[in-house]
């Protein structure tokens, strides 16, 4: 049943009383006992007021109009400045809600064209704030479904929304007896369309409509992984849930227990299905699951694709970035000869494609497998950061896998994929023969331009410089010199108004100063995505961009060898030359390597531990002379060996003075969300009041719900006293609360750099005593210096409160190794900053390497 309110707007204060049925019909378990009952009917709220727009600078999230939107509300006599609005100023006005349930946000007399006409796109980027307030008798739980939102404050604690519209996500609250205020944040272009409705909770813990599932073939049984959303709606941790899937027919029943999420969080587990039988007709397989705690279950269905051979396929795993299950998606070559290598074209998915989406976009190639990752999620992370390393990890399972010619592996996308493949390729030039952008922009900041952030606005030049040194790796057009060997075809509307033939051209420009295998095709006329009538193929199709990629082999030891990088944890290799350490943190750094007869001269620039990997294929005589810039060497090798060189003294030795123990390494460099690229645990502090205990519990359920929502992801929340000494040895920790909150901070906080110290931060031997501080970074854990710790800390309730604005899991978030700042953040974004930065190699504080405002 779904009830409406309809207050009337003549009053100013919007207000919904509701009289709701509570819910009691679960069992009185002691586990349950404690529990809000759920609301009874769906609560569609049909009136809202709403304050706005506010410019807004792409990928910044900041309107600078509050210090505390948590506090917003509406009143009648008051004006906010706004750069948006003819006059200068807005103020709260009223937002109906149409017969679908979405509400209209229309501003009157905002010129939106002319604005794009003169900043373009970025002109229109705006943020808005909606509000309304629910008066319930008693107080219950509900489910918020809060589509086209970024998020939304109910009674001032912070929620994350569904700013993609895709309907599975709910987030369970607890609503007040009394009345609930709710501050919705609108984000986009122009004008602003969403919707929040207010749902009863259907059991404690329950499945979402958002399964991880493979396809199944036909005659092909057998196990395969799958990834369940599991969702606590209860008050309180599930130690132990149970998950049942199959229906002993056509899949096995099997049954599993496992520890729950955490209070009102939720976590992907992933379940192993097995497959015995088919059914006679229909395109689906339907997987009965069930979820329970006690006696109480949930029960749903999932339906699995069923295929035929040689149509195209999702196939599932288990990612080593988190131990989640994800998939990607394969359409096989027709008429497969099982004693036959073919070629492998990895193609890169735009925004809001889905990988099987991908595959089906082209046509079976007799001569290659076509694979698509997933970048984790349809919008995802620009197949930057968790993306990137998700095309990797897809793209080693495909060539382990498969009947794959490890030389004929190509790489290509559209669109954002197209941005991808620059991205990828350029990193990773050794991996492939070839590849092909479509469509594919350059950078964030070039894009959609990012010159109206507060960053930019109010920032100092060497605080932004920062964050510019930390997104650096992500400007793909910056390491063109890694196509050494890598051939380019580049694909580009003449007409595209989404993905302007600015950027291609830039990057064939670029190519062509450098004298590098390149074609670069523009179809005059043709927009962002188009068909090539004529042949009955996508653009992503293209047959001259298919012809460019069949007809190039990769070399694996080329005699001409460049690497360009500013960051050795982002990309460090090329075929058999390594950068291990810079001299210069996050500067370029670069080596250009010659092999002629027996001699092998390379030179380097930023370099500090270089390793080589010689062997008879690269050099058939097993010996060679080696010059680095001015030092020489002889060197003799049978086998594959790999020789290393530190600089040391103004020039290169050989061997490695590296303290592995000590100091900064690829697989421990930072920046902060490294720590969140292989196995971690989020750990919240129990130790310190009661009201603070919610506000790290809440950080972390946040951190839990963003992982899911944005990367597809498994993580476990975590109580301090439940950190074991295999949980340090296996996973990387992120630590909400300082000494005084969090123990196992406690434990590590006289080893790091930047402590909590009795309501004051310690940066190094500068003591920060204002209150309302916030800090955040990354270092080797002192308990276990092979994992890294990142610890969100702030001087007090107002500070811990702080830390939902440096966001981690985003692409573009640019966060350095640490970062500390206050209130102003939430008016000037990264202008709002009082210290950020590097870490040197030894993992100390280093004045080159930060800025400090000071307080």
């Amino acid at each position: 049943m779904m009830v409406k309110y309809s207050p009337g707007l003549s009053a100013w204060l919007l207000q919904i009383t509701v009289a709701i049925c509570l819910l009691t019909t679960w069992p009185a378990e002691d586990s349950l006992a404690v529990h809000l009952p759920s609301i009874g009917d769906t609560l569609e709220i049909d009136a809202w007021y709403h304050l706005g727009p506010f410019s807004m600078g792409p990928r910044e999230g900041v309107l600078g109009v509050v210090e505390d939107a948590s506090a917003l509300k509406p009143d009648a006599f008051r004006r906010y400045p706004s750069t948006l609005a003819q006059g200068g100023y807005v103020g709260w006005e009223p937002a109906l809600t149409d017969s679908a349930g979405w509400v209209n946000v229309e501003f009157e007399g905002v010129l939106w064209d002319t604005i794009m006409d003169i900043y373009g796109y970025a002109g229109i980027v705006n943020g808005a704030y909606a509000y309304c307030e629910i008066e319930l008798p008693a107080a219950g739980r509900a489910l918020i479904q809060a589509e086209r939102v970024g998020s939304f404050w109910l009674n001032g604690d912070l929620f994350p929304g569904d700013p993609y519209g895709h309907g599975f996500m709910r987030v369970p609250v607890a609503m007040r007896q009394g009345v609930n205020s709710i501050t919705v944040l609108l984000s986009g272009y122009g004008d602003h369309r969403f919707k929040l409705n207010l749902l009863p909770v259907p059991a404690p813990v329950m499945t979402l409509d958002d399964y991880t599932l493979p396809d199944i073939v036909r005659g092909e049984p057998g196990r395969f992984w799958m990834g369940v959303p599991v969702l606590n709606t209860t008050e309180a941790r599930l130690d132990e849930i149970r998950i049942t899937v199959g229906d002993g027919r056509f899949s096995k029943r099997i049954e599993m227990t496992c520890r729950g999420p955490a209070a009102l969080c939720i976590m992907k587990i992933p379940v192993e299905i097995e497959v015995s039988a088919f059914p006679d007709s229909g395109d689906v397989l339907a997987l009965p699951i069930t979820v329970g705690i006690g006696e109480v279950a949930y029960a749903d269905t999932a339906n699995l694709r069923l295929r035929n051979p040689g149509q195209s396929v999702k196939r599932t795993f288990i990612s080593r970035i988190d131990g989640s299950c994800q998939y990607y998606a394969v359409l096989p070559p027709p008429d497969f000869e099982p004693g036959r290598e073919y070629s492998l074209i990895l193609t890169l998915h735009g925004a809001n494609v889905r990988a099987e989406n991908q595959v089906d976009a082209y046509k079976p190639k007799t001569w290659a497998y076509v694979v698509a990752p997933t970048n984790r999620r349809p919008f995802g992370f620009d197949w930057q950061d968790w993306g990137l390393l998700d095309a990797l990890e897809v793209l080693a399972i495909a060539k382990n896998t498969l009947h794959v010619d490890t030389n004929r592996v190509y790489l290509t996308g559209h669109s954002m994929g197209g941005h991808g493949v620059w991205h990828v390729g350029l990193t990773h030039a050794d991996l492939f023969a070839a590849m092909a952008p479509g469509a594919g922009w350059t950078c964030f900041e070039l894009y959609i331009p990012w010159f109206l952030q507060k960053a930019y606005i109010y920032g100092e030049p060497a605080e932004r410089g920062i964050r510019e040194t930390a997104l650096s790796q992500d400007r793909p057009h910056t390491f063109l010199e890694n196509a050494r060997n890598l051939p380019v075809f580049i694909l580009q509307g003449g007409a595209d108004d989404n993905v302007p033939p600015f950027h291609a051209r830039l990057f064939a420009s670029r190519l062509d100063e450098m004298g590098y295998d390149y074609q670069y095709k523009e179809d005059p006329g043709r927009g962002h995505w188009y068909r090539i009538d004529s042949l009955d193929v996508a653009c992503v199709d293209d047959p001259d961009l298919m012809s460019f990629l069949e007809s190039k082999v990769r070399h694996p030891l080329p005699h001409d060898v460049v690497l360009k990088t500013v960051n050795p944890s982002h990309s460090r290799r090329a075929y058999w030359l390594e950068v291990i350490q810079q001299e210069h943190l996050y500067r370029e750094t670069e080596v250009e390597a010659h092999v002629r007869a027996d001699t092998v001269r390379i030179e380097t620039r930023n370099v500090k531990h270089l390793a080589l990997t010689l062997s008879r294929d690269l050099i058939p005589s097993g010996r060679a002379l080696l010059q680095i810039g001015d030092s020489r060497w002889y060197l003799r090798f049978d086998d594959p060996q790999t020789f290393h060189f530190s600089r040391r003294a103004g020039e290169f030795r050989r061997g490695t003075n590296l303290n592995h123990g000590r100091e900064k390494r690829p697989d421990r460099y930072g920046p902060i969300k490294q720590a969140m690229f292989s196995p971690f645990v989020l750990v919240y502090g129990t130790q310190g009041e009661a009201a603070t205990t919610d506000v790290l519990i809440h950080l972390a359920r946040l951190e839990a719900f963003q992982w899911w929502r944005r990367g597809n992801g498994f993580a476990e929340a975590l109580p301090d006293t439940e950190v074991t000494p295999a949980i340090v040895a296996d996973y990387n920790l992120v630590l909400y609360g300082g000494a005084g909150e969090n123990s196992v901070t406690g434990r590590i906080n006289r080893f790091l750099p930047i402590r909590s110290d009795g309501g004051r931060l310690e940066l190094g031997e500068t003591m920060l005593h204002s209150p309302g501080l916030a800090a955040k970074f990354v270092y080797p854990n002192p308990l276990n210096p092979e994992k890294l710790v990142v610890v969100n800390q702030g001087t007090d309730r107002e500070g811990l409160g702080l830390l939902t604005s440096m966001r981690t899991v985003y692409a573009g978030a640019g966060l350095p190794d640490f970062v500390i700042f206050d209130g102003e953040i939430s008016r000037r974004g990264w202008g709002g900053i009082i210290a950020a930065g590097f870490f040197d190699s030894a993992w100390q504080l280093d004045p080159g390497l930060m800025y400090y405002r000071g307080e």
